[in-house]
């Protein structure tokens, strides 16, 4: 809806609407350009709105660049808003193939400009079945704006919808882009700078203003590193967890937090987690106790040295892991973050946060339900707005992880567009956690650190999904490409 009135306004302050439908496509052709789709058949599927518009003046830049590419149209002509029956009109004179009966499987990729923003029900009759043709073709598949079945608004699908592979968004990111079933349908998301001013955003009324979406240009928030920098400028993280046989939790943890930017980095564990982490990362201080309750003072001891507090990965809940909990929550005195299962600890003992430094919290939808009560389904229904209301309820940053992980402080909220299957692995939120340490070490705000950590946690997925697919990566290798995405800041 506010894109809507976004897009009329910046029509009545001059800008023409083939102009902005000009400025569209190209950005449709830029995207094809960019995953070297150019070079497979291409359909592009047109309906009757400025969306079909937008395709058909993709399909005729298209053809005039010399790309096999051919147009279905889906609907009557005389239907068309104006623009698109001009479109129309210049992709028939510039030879555009237009054909009545598309061989679906013959072709490489798929352009989605059936419907866009402008769907208000469930498609249906041909249109539908075009939508299931998409689907089966096994063809890549590129949607504008939003793909065709999908509310813009909600993210819902109540009838058929197109799997997307990439979606090119314009000017701004959707709501249905990051909400139910919109956020699988979608595909990556582009964002496209077509000229359209979103300050509607912020004041339209009776409107919820969409959250920030994390994007590549924010990395360069991350601060740059003096050559006079020595280990104790980036301090010392401390990663509370590590039961018996549960080690590698608290390794991928340290390790993340090394490869985002500590200077140091402590384990306090078990005895029995010495050996093996002293093995796998030699370079993390390793302070261990011996039984099954850790003596306070050496708790208290470690606690001094930090200047960023990791608590849950492998942690566990018996005894030793529930004191653990309650004697850092009680004498932590720099920013916490709260994982797993001191998650779990602290919802089944009903613990309050400390009030007096930053905490962040990473639960998924699980863990979620088991800190609030409610059900994974109506978690999901509103990720945004149960996540805001947690962190305005206690006062912490909560980091709900999801598809579209959302990263909010009760005021603000952020969304992730980052990620990759490859990260749905044991150990990714350890990983996570160890990456919002290194960022808090590099000197970012909290909320800060939480939302650029989730985004470079993604974009590591991503890379490691591009070597190794989206079934193989381990969280090991996902650690890795960390350096892959910070190594090129500027």
């Amino acid at each position: 809806m506010q894109m809507k009135q976004c897009d009329t306004a910046q029509m009545d302050a001059g800008t023409p609407s083939c102009t902005l439908m000009e400025r569209a496509a190209q950005a449709i052709t830029k995207e094809i350009y960019r995953l070297g789709w150019e070079k497979k058949q291409i359909l592009v599927v047109c309906g009757q709105g400025n969306n079909g518009g937008d395709g058909l003046i993709a399909a005729r830049i298209l053809h005039l660049d010399r790309t096999h590419v051919d147009v279905y149209f889906v609907g009557d002509i005389e239907r068309c808003t104006l623009e698109t029956k001009q479109a129309y009109a210049d992709a028939m004179e510039s030879g555009v193939s237009f054909i009545k009966e598309p061989e679906w499987e013959s072709y490489g990729v798929i352009v989605d400009a059936l419907f866009g923003i402008g769907l208000s029900r469930k498609p249906e009759g041909a249109f539908a079945q075009v939508i299931r043709e998409i689907n089966r073709s096994g063809a890549a598949v590129l949607s504008v704006d939003i793909p065709s079945g999908v509310d813009a608004d909600t993210g819902e699908a109540p009838g058929a919808a197109v799997q997307a592979d990439v979606t090119v968004s314009m000017a701004a990111y959707k709501r249905g882009h990051v909400l139910g079933d919109g956020v699988n349908h979608s595909g990556k998301v582009i964002c496209a700078d077509i000229g359209i001013g979103t300050d509607l955003f912020d004041t339209a009324e009776g409107e919820q203003c969409p959250p920030y979406v994390i994007e590549e240009r924010e990395l360069s928030l991350i601060p740059k590193r003096n050559r006079d920098s020595n280990k104790g400028t980036f301090g010392r993280v401390l990663v509370i967890g590590g039961s018996r046989g549960m080690c590698g939790a608290a390794y991928l943890c340290a390790k993340a937090a090394y490869r985002s930017g500590a200077g140091l980095v402590e384990i306090f564990t078990c005895e029995e987690n010495r050996q093996p982490l002293q093995i796998l990362l030699p370079e993390a201080i390793v302070t261990a106790y011996t039984g099954d309750v850790p003596e306070p003072s050496l708790l208290q001891s470690a606690l001094e040295r930090a200047r960023v507090v990791v608590i849950g990965p492998g942690l566990g809940r018996d005894s030793g892991a529930r004191m653990l909990v309650r004697e850092t929550f009680r004498k932590v005195q720099v920013p916490l973050i709260c994982d797993a299962d001191a998650l779990n600890v602290c919802a089944g003992e009903s613990l309050a946060y400390p009030g007096d430094v930053p905490v962040i919290v990473t639960p998924h939808p699980g863990e979620f339900s088991r800190m609030t009560g409610q059900s994974i389904e109506t978690i999901a229904g509103d990720p945004q707005g149960s996540a805001a209301c947690y962190a305005r309820e206690n006062g912490v940053i909560c980091v709900l992880k999801f598809a579209r992980t959302v990263i909010t402080d009760g005021n603000t909220l952020f969304v992730n567009m980052s990620g990759s299957p490859a990260l749905s692995k044991g150990g990714s939120g350890d990983l996570l956690c160890g990456v919002i340490a290194g960022m808090l070490c590099s000197g970012l705000s909290p909320v800060g650190a939480a939302s650029i950590g989730v985004y470079v946690h993604g974009r590591a997925g991503e890379a490691a999904e591009s070597v190794y697919g989206e079934y193989s990566p381990l969280a090991s290798e996902v650690c890795d490409k960390i350096a892959d995405v910070l190594k090129n800041i500027r």
